[in-house]
This record gives structure tokens, C-alpha cells and sequence, in this order.
């Protein structure tokens, strides 16, 4: 094992304020509890521990562990998974797939779906759009794993990663900023948003919402076009929200 969760764990800790963990508290509220790092410190320790050196294969139970110890303990977990997609992909499914059914804070939910989810079924060969919408449609999976996939559409634009949870992969990149592809994967955020359309919960309009306008800064005509298709017509919550990435995709022309 070449990551010493406790080690982690024990630095988080040192890292840690009362004053802050009050302020996080307001925002999330996670069963397994919030420590209180601040981002920026959370984002140091998350590069360093990935610069030594991790192996999903070797590392799993280790980082599944930390990600099971508290609200950023999690977050470096789920940091350093994200990170390693690009080297072990399907290890790193694996672990997004076990920890999809334990997250409880939308904080962990958008960058799991962002971040480390979508990349790790693209990286596989999975039809993303399918089984993402799959986890939207039935009404047998509850909120948080709804959000988490619209989140997990992100990850399909060519949009800046962003996040404590992110200093993974820019460390690995080597840089401060960086998308997880180069260009919209259309079909699939087609499908995806045609799936959460009629979703009845606030978060997962929201992150919708998010979806639509991010998409259509890079693809103004195809979102338009998506939304003026649908039958019976889309809230206005999310037209109006689509309609900023859009104007804002063809001011950039």
C-alpha cells in the first residue's frame, strides 16, 4: 500500500479550524461529519499526496477508506481517483460506482459526477449518455444519484474543472486550470438532458440548469435546437438558463 489513509487523515486534521468547520457547516452536512480545512489547504495536501505516487490497483481499500472518514477526507479520496483515470480506468469505476450509493452532500455528489464518474465510463468505453440517463429515469434512485449524473455531464464539455477536489488533476497536469476532453460529446448530453428534463427535484433542476448553460457557450445552436424539440415545451427555470450559455456561445463567434 503506497497511501496511508490515517496519515492523510491525521494532516486534514492539523489543518483544521473550528471557525471554519462552523462556516462549512452551514453548507453541507454529510454524515460522516466535516473537519473544517480550508479549501486551499485541502487542494496542497490533495497534490502532494497524488505527486507521491498512487496506484488504484494497490490503493483502492486505502482511498476507499479515507473517503469514508469525513466530509474532505472524501474529497481527497475522490481527487485522487479522478486523477488516475487516465492510468486506471476501469479501477477507478469501480470505486465511483462503490461510493455512488454513499454520497450524502452535493459538494461530494457534483465533483464524483464531474470529476471522476463521467471521465471513468468515457474512459472505459461505456455509453455514457445511456447510463447516465439510466440512473435518471424509473424514479428507483434517489436525488443525490440523480444530481450526480447531470453533474457527471460536465465532465463530457470542455469545461475548466473546478474544486478542491480538482488539485488532482492539475497536479497531474502540471497546470492551473484544464478540461477533462476537447470537445462537447454531443449525443451523449443530448440524451442526458433529454432524460432530466421532467426530474421533479430542485437540486437536480439546478445542476441541470448548470448542464444547459455550460453546454451552450461551446454548442449555442445545438441546445437551442434540443429544447425547441422538446414536446410540451421546458420549464423556465432551465429555457432561461440554457439561454445565457447560448447568447453568451455566440457573443464568443
Amino acid at each position: 500500500m503506497s497511501i496511508d489513509p490515517h496519515a492523510v487523515s491525521s494532516l486534514l486534521e492539523r489543518a483544521s479550524s473550528a471557525t471554519v468547520a462552523q462556516k462549512r457547516m452551514k453548507q453541507v452536512q454529510p454524515l460522516k461529519g466535516v473537519r473544517g480545512v480550508p479549501f486551499a489547504e485541502l487542494s496542497r495536501l490533495l497534490a502532494r499526496t497524488w505527486r507521491q505516487g498512487i496506484d488504484l490497483a494497490e490503493d483502492a481499500d486505502a482511498i476507499h477508506e479515507l473517503f469514508c472518514t469525513a466530509h474532505e477526507d472524501g474529497l481527497v479520496a475522490l481527487g485522487l481517483a479522478a486523477a488516475a483515470v487516465e492510468d486506471e480506468p476501469e479501477e477507478a469505476l469501480e470505486l465511483a460506482e462503490r461510493w455512488l450509493d454513499m454520497v450524502d452532500d452535493l459538494e461530494t455528489a457534483d465533483a464524483l459526477g464531474w470529476l471522476l464518474w463521467g471521465p471513468a465510463l468515457r474512459a472505459v468505453g461505456e455509453p455514457v449518455g445511456t447510463v447516465l440517463s439510466g440512473r435518471l429515469r424509473g424514479g428507483e434512485h434517489p436525488p443525490i444519484v440523480r444530481r450526480t449524473a447531470v453533474m457527471a455531464g460536465l465532465g463530457l464539455l470542455p469545461a475548466p474543472v473546478e474544486g478542491p477536489a480538482a488539485a488532482g488533476l492539475r497536479a497531474r497536469w502540471n497546470r492551473k486550470s484544464g478540461t477533462l476532453c476537447e470537445a462537447p460529446q454531443s449525443q451523449d448530453l443530448a440524451e442526458l438532458s433529454l432524460a432530466a428534463l421532467r426530474d421533479p427535484d430542485p437540486h437536480v433542476r439546478k445542476a441541470l440548469g448548470r448542464l444547459l448553460r455550460t453546454w451552450g457557450t461551446v454548442e449555442p445552436d445545438r441546445v437551442e435546437g434540443l429544447l425547441e424539440g422538446v414536446q410540451g415545451g421546458v420549464a423556465r427555470q432551465l429555457r432561461d438558463e440554457a439561454a445565457k450559455g447560448v447568447r453568451k456561445g455566440r457573443r464568443a463567434r
